[in-house]
């Protein structure tokens, strides 16, 4: 263990330790990669790592480097993780299929490489659903992944790798990705923060296996998890602005938060086609506790058009429209012709979706139409708050029992807007940790940030799960 507890402070926190000569980057390296190996044959959530003397080089190297005072940056000597995403040079990438998995990568992505040259120290990469089309995190080359605070649940996907090794205490930080609710919902399942940028805050270069993503190039959102907030709102600005290639990255600031005392914000968790648990309820009702005295205006209120854009997200770009001719011509190409169960009925449901030109006109009037009422809303509301899922974390196997489910994460990808989610609270039968979104406009990350702190101080944030 080194000289401080790591999980009681925040990245930054850990890299000052650094800087200052009170914690090695050695000793941080040896404690996670002590805990991976203790933990993680019942998590399953680091699913490939460099060889232990190579990574105690690199941080041996950024020790000496710390002690002359040549920092690389904000996160020099700080070990992180990766979801199975993106090209990471040196590792086998496979987006959770053995079809796909590559030769070692030869370069990194964008934001690989903007995290490395900040000073990080890749420890590892984290496992994902097959091509990451799934809500829960399973596949036929490297197995499921567990929820450490209950290893008979989901860990969420297509994140669940990243978000599990975060909260069972293997990393404490990582990348992820966001098409669909991806960072969003195994932030609330496994009971840490998920940050997804706004769309096209972030270049998508070095995607695995593709540049482009077709369809989901639209939705699809590099961000972070982290154990504390403070820790994605570090990896958000790191992984921040243009590269020059990634033709739909814009330049635009972090708009300086306003103050608490003047935020209009709404609440948001009766969508009328589910029902959130008592649980979930509950700790909205909490968190409109916590704000009220703090903002200017907390009531409940909603956005027009969710259920039906939640429904565009599922027939366009989910299940494609076509009777799954897409994903089949796609996975025909691949050779690949076994799929996990999720998968599986994802394609079931996929079949089952025929729509005519008329019908897709339709939905995509309707992207735009949803848009033009989000950012209505916003002109009265600062921010959204709104439950993440409708229960806690799912038993194995269950995520494709009610897609209408992922109602609070689904409008938010078709609209691109940015979302913070934080822990808030616990279910009382099951100890599940239970988590908030926040969404706000384009661009205005650091106002949900803000807000997602004061609910952390307030209602007691990150709690690392205990592996029995």
């Amino acid at each position: 263990m080194p000289m401080h507890n790591p999980d009681k402070y925040t990245i930054n926190e850990i890299a000052g330790f650094i800087r200052r000569g009170q914690m090695t980057s050695v000793s941080l390296v040896e404690h996670y990669l002590d805990q991976i190996e203790t933990g993680n044959s019942r998590v399953n959530a680091v699913c490939a790592s460099a060889p232990r003397e190579t990574l105690l080089s690199l941080a041996r190297a950024a020790d000496l480097e710390a002690a002359r005072g040549q920092l690389r940056g904000p996160l020099h000597g700080v070990p992180i993780t990766i979801k199975d995403v993106c090209h990471v040079a040196g590792y086998r990438m496979s987006r959770g299929i053995a079809e796909l998995q590559s030769e070692p990568s030869i370069r990194d992505a964008t934001v690989v490489g903007r995290l490395k040259a900040a000073g990080a120290i890749i420890m590892g990469i984290t496992n994902v659903p097959e091509l990451c089309m799934a809500f829960e995190t399973d596949n036929f080359l490297y197995g499921l992944t567990r929820n450490p605070h209950s290893l008979e649940r989901s860990a969420g996907g297509s994140s669940g790798g990243e978000a599990a090794a975060i909260a069972a205490g293997f990393s404490p930080s990582g990348l992820a990705s966001d098409a669909c609710g991806s960072i969003r919902l195994p932030a609330h399942f496994n009971g840490i923060c998920g940050l997804k940028l706004t769309q096209g805050r972030v270049p998508l270069t070095g995607q695995f296996p593709n540049e482009r993503s077709g369809l989901f190039h639209i939705t699809s959102a590099f961000g972070a998890l982290g154990r504390y907030v403070d820790d994605i709102d570090t990896f958000g600005k790191l992984l921040s602005g243009p590269d020059g290639q990634d033709p739909d990255t814009v330049e635009v600031p972090f708009y300086r938060a306003k103050p608490l005392g003047e935020l209009r914000v709404a609440t948001y968790w009766e969508p009328g086609s589910v029902m959130v648990s008592d649980a979930v309820r509950s700790v909205i009702e909490d968190v409109t506790k916590v704000l009220e005295p703090a903002v200017a205006r907390i009531c409940p209120d909603q956005p027009k058009g969710m259920k039906e854009a939640a429904d565009v997200l599922w027939r366009i770009f989910i299940t494609g429209g076509d009777s799954g001719r897409g994903w089949k011509a796609m996975f025909a190409a691949m050779g690949k012709d076994q799929f996990t169960p999720a998968l599986g009925r994802l394609i079931e449901f996929a079949q089952e979706n025929e729509m005519s030109v008329d019908e897709v006109r339709r939905d995509w009037i309707m992207i735009d139409t949803f848009r033009y009422h989000l950012a209505a809303f916003f002109d009265r509301y600062d921010a959204l708050i709104t439950p993440v899922y409708t229960e806690v974390a799912f038993s194995h196997g269950e995520s494709m029992e009610n897609p209408s489910q992922y109602v609070f994460v689904f409008p938010f990808s078709l609209s691109g807007s940015p979302a913070v989610v934080v822990p808030a609270g616990t279910d009382p039968v099951t100890g599940l940790p239970i988590g908030v979104q926040i969404v706000g406009p384009h661009w205005h990350e650091n106002q949900l940030l803000d807000l997602a702190r004061l609910i952390e101080r307030q209602l007691g944030g990150w709690q690392r799960a205990a592996l029995q």
